[in-house]
């Protein structure tokens, strides 16, 4: 049988049962398109995740102290100590932070004030806006001057490029005038809960502003060099700090570029099971064309009986029920990739291929659907089949 005869039967079956077919075409069509959903809410939570942690700038190693006494502290001198003494790190940067508030004119806001130096944009890594970060040299003398999210910037003065801007920080009851110098983008959203949900903003000043260089860091961050193995580094550091450094306190040496790696990884599990929950609802929505095509090979055994009895083939009947089935699935999938295409759900999952691969997938299903119903139909006896 040529194959525009088998297509020719195909769709006029699927027009004798006009009603049957739009509801298995919906079936799919809500089959498929949950699994577009879901699918696009899993890559598009992805996409935010690692957006988050790019924003957040935060790679390599962070060293701080545990059960701290009252002896020798984890300062910003012992740091730089600790990085002319071992080899294998880049460049590290100590980090003080405080609590306070910034008033701009009307305008007022709460913030988290860090105090930093002037490796601040090779060590956090920050998405500059606008402006420049603070140098050494300007860290070294003491200069007021401040780097600011675009949030902060836009609630103090509605616009990003505030550079060359007054903002007064209050810290511990002190209030001082500090010039902004450069605007980043804003790291509130990507540390979340703990920053976000106190409305704090992230502030960075010259670390002499906050403390000297002889008292506690709350945390030293440390860019390893490009060949050197972070586990290696970190047992350096907790040897010097210990041994050399003599520090009074529990030496903790996280590898931030590892965590990162494993909330990426955790991401992308979580698109694996939102993919496994959209497959599931498919599924089912499969079923119903298993259970439609049956009734129709059951409903068509006299005119398959007749189709045997004239000349065709087993693998004739076969193709004809399978290509119905396939048929029935690509109409559903046509309806839910002309809606993506029309209200925009492509926005999510920008690229073209995925749509086609969705389409092509609900095409593939259908054939695995109408498998059982073709082979029973092909195997009919066709002087049975017409006396029935």
């Amino acid at each position: 049988m040529r194959a525009a005869d088998l297509l020719r039967l195909a769709v006029r079956d699927l027009c004798e049962r006009p009603l049957r077919t739009a509801l298995c075409a919906l079936s799919v069509a809500v089959g498929t398109g949950a699994l577009l959903l879901i699918a696009s809410l899993g890559l598009f939570g992805r996409a935010r995740v690692s957006d988050g942690l790019r924003t957040l700038g935060v790679s390599g190693l962070t060293v701080y102290l545990d059960d701290r006494g009252s002896g020798q502290p984890l300062s910003a001198a012992l740091a730089d100590e600790m990085e002319q003494a071992i080899a294998q790190i880049d460049c590290l940067m100590p980090i003080k932070a405080r609590s306070g508030s910034v008033r701009a004119g009307h305008a007022a806001a709460n913030v988290m004030l860090l105090g930093a130096d002037g490796r601040l944009d090779e060590v956090m890594q920050l998405e500059l806006l606008a402006g420049t970060t603070f140098t050494q040299r300007q860290a070294d003398n003491g200069q007021a001057l401040a780097v600011v999210g675009d949030d902060l910037a836009r609630s103090l003065y509605g616009r990003v490029n505030i550079v060359g801007r007054q903002i007064l920080l209050r810290v511990e009851g002190k209030d001082r005038y500090f010039t902004v110098c450069g605007v980043v983008r804003s790291q509130t959203g990507a540390l979340g809960g703990a920053v976000a949900s106190l409305g704090l903003h992230l502030v960075y000043v010259p670390y002499g502003h906050l403390a000297s260089a002889q008292d506690n860091a709350d945390q030293v961050f440390v860019q390893c060099a490009a060949q050197a193995d972070p586990q290696t580094v970190s047992g350096q550091i907790v040897r010097y700090l210990e041994e050399r450094g003599r520090v009074d306190g529990r030496v903790r040496v996280q590898d931030m570029s590892g965590m990162v790696d494993m909330v990426v990884h955790l991401a992308e599990l979580g698109v694996l099971l939102f993919l496994a929950v959209g497959g599931v609802t498919l599924c089912v929505a499969l079923l119903g064309v298993l259970c439609s095509m049956l009734a129709a090979t059951h409903e068509k055994t006299p005119e398959i009986g007749v189709l045997l009895a004239l000349g065709a083939q087993p693998r004739d009947i076969r193709r004809l029920f399978l290509l119905q089935s396939a048929l029935l699935c690509a109409l559903g999938g046509l309806g839910v990739t002309g809606a993506a295409l029309y209200w925009g759900a492509s926005l999510l999952l920008p690229d073209w291929r995925v749509l086609a691969g969705l389409l092509a997938l609900a095409v593939g299903c259908g054939g695995v659907a109408g498998l059982l119903p073709a082979v029973r139909a092909a195997a009919l006896d066709p002087v049975e089949a017409m006396r029935k």
